[in-house]
């Protein structure tokens, strides 16, 4: 054997390093379609998978559509994780089809359309974030003076993921729910309704009041109302289940 051969422990310590590791029991290996998904999904940033605790890798999609009455706005987003931007389809948008783009921890979002009035314009983008192995985990949302740029309002909200010892479960999902709060929904839903009270809209530097935040089109407002009629609806039916059980047993 020359010595440049790697020895058999040695093959075998690299068959190890590069072997994937089984999936986590707690995570069922699941596909999805985006075009399905968003095709139905009742707001932006719709995580495609049910899965958003501690290490979860979360895909979530898009679906932005130009038209006469359309008109997104812009903000900020700024997260404690990673997100990585992939576009699966658009036409008259400033991110190209198949575009691929890491995000800076804070990053100005809008409907990357150029024109928002185009009824052709459109696209199809998924935002992945990695969620926190550890710690907590806090994110942002920041609006800006359109007229003299000066931060009009920060919303910062934890979004620490299940089950780390700073999740609120208050906040996101009692122990038992079928579906917990998705955090940057529940914090971009805030967001939405602090930026359109007088407080939200009017501008301390230059005093501009600005337009009112659409966020009827972002839909984080339903997504979260939603979520609670799901949570609201499964315990529903385990009261009349049990409510029936209990009848049983008495006649």
């Amino acid at each position: 054997m020359s010595q440049s051969s790697p020895s058999i422990i040695e093959s075998e310590k690299l068959k190890e390093t590069r072997r994937i590791p089984s999936p986590d029991p707690d995570r069922e290996p699941l596909k999805a379609n985006v075009y399905e998904q968003m095709a139905k999904a009742a707001a932006q940033l719709t995580p495609l998978f049910p899965y958003d605790e501690a290490g979860a890798i979360v895909p979530c999609g898009s679906v932005i559509m130009g038209g006469p009455d359309k008109a997104y706005g812009h903000f900020f987003h700024w997260n404690a994780v990673n997100e990585v931007i992939v576009n699966y389809g658009s036409n008259e948008s400033m991110l190209a089809s198949g575009q691929i783009m890491a995000a800076q921890n804070l990053h100005g979002v809008n409907s990357f359309l150029r024109n928002e009035k185009n009824p052709e314009a459109f696209a199809v983008i998924v935002v992945t974030q990695h969620q926190s192995d550890e710690g907590d985990q806090g994110e942002a949302m920041i609006a800006r003076c359109t007229n003299c740029k000066a931060e009009l309002l920060r919303h910062d909200y934890d979004s620490t993921p299940f089950p780390l010892p700073g999740y609120d479960a208050e906040r996101h999902g009692r122990p038992g729910v079928p579906v917990r709060q998705f955090a940057t929904a529940l914090g971009s839903a805030e967001f939405s309704v602090l930026r359109n009270t007088d407080e939200g809209r009017t501008c301390d530097a230059c005093g501009h009041v600005n337009d009112l935040f659409p966020g009827e089109l972002w839909g984080w407002r339903r997504e979260v109302a939603q979520t609670r009629a799901v949570n609201s609806s499964h315990q529903a039916l385990r009261d009349a289940a049990a409510t029936s059980t209990d009848q049983e047993k008495q006649s």
